[in-house]
């Protein structure tokens, strides 16, 4: 089997420069990865709660799926870390400085490792020697993908299930698949609070498609919902990034519009977001 140290060509007396960063979210296994595929990767990882690079080099594998890691490129630590906050999270780190080294850059995205990590840290050396499984330095490829992973097309309206973030690059670049599917329908969507579970229940009618609406969810999460806009304004701007989106119903676009309020005020009920979601009315 190919081992990644291989394809990167690092060789065992290099590991002790090297760090191993298994990316994994705290409360979403997923964060890292989808901060890869909007091109913010880089930047998260620079930002630590401890001083986790002490060594020149950090191997990136950013968590893919079970025992399954995507390479994400090999970086040079610049400088020493600098402590930071974030009071309106109340959140206290460190913030590195790093370069993505020129090692295999076209693999980045596209080589997918198969390892099952059976110890609990997340940064360890790799050179280490576990108690229980296989040495870091032994991992192997799974597969090779033909082309980066990235945000993908738009695969039907019954599979729609994506997080603010991915909305608001999908909006931003202005992705065909998504454009084109979204503009030509009206229907029923739902909105998820990720944090609470709360929901709200809304309708692309009249003159509005999916697209228009949600473009309009994107620029700044509430789209000018009186309920989301207050619940933003209690919790602050940011926590628009705990909303999570979703499509309950397709509609024609020559429905009138009684029929998709009568459709959107059906799962309403159904779903009970009046009583005990985020719809008032």
């Amino acid at each position: 089997m190919l081992k990644l140290l291989d394809v990167l060509k690092i060789p065992e007396s290099e590991l002790k420069n090297y760090k191993v960063h298994f990316a994994i979210g705290a409360k979403d296994k997923s964060k890292p990865y989808k901060k890869f595929l909007i091109g913010e990767f880089k930047e998260w990882q620079e930002q630590q709660t401890n001083k986790n690079f002490p060594r020149p080099y950090v191997l990136s594998l950013i968590y893919y799926n079970k025992d399954m890691w995507i390479f994400g490129g090999i970086y040079k630590v610049t400088g020493k870390p600098v402590p930071i906050e974030k009071p309106d999270e109340n959140w206290k780190g460190w913030k590195y400085n790093s370069e993505l080294m020129d090692c295999q850059t076209d693999l980045i995205g596209r080589i997918v490792v198969s390892y099952k990590k059976e110890y609990r840290q997340s940064y360890p050396n790799l050179e280490m020697i576990p108690e229980n499984g296989i040495r870091p330095q032994d991992m192997v490829i799974s597969s090779i993908l033909d082309k980066r992973v990235s945000i993908s097309d738009f695969g039907g309206f019954d599979e729609v299930n994506i997080d603010y973030e991915i909305l608001e690059v999908i909006v931003r670049d202005n992705i065909y698949s998504w454009r084109s599917a979204l503009s030509n329908v009206k229907g029923i969507y739902l909105i998820a609070d990720k944090l609470t579970g709360k929901q709200y229940v809304g309708s692309a009618y009249g003159d509005e498609c999916i697209w228009q609406r949600w473009s309009a969810y994107a620029k700044d999460g509430h789209g000018g919902n009186q309920e989301l806009k207050a619940l933003l304004s209690e919790q602050g701007a940011n926590y628009k990034y705990n909303f999570k989106y979703s499509i309950l119903e397709v509609c024609n676009m020559n429905l009138g519009n009684e029929y998709i309020i009568g459709r959107e005020n059906y799962w309403k009920e159904v779903l009970q977001t009046r009583k005990f979601g985020l719809n008032k009315n």
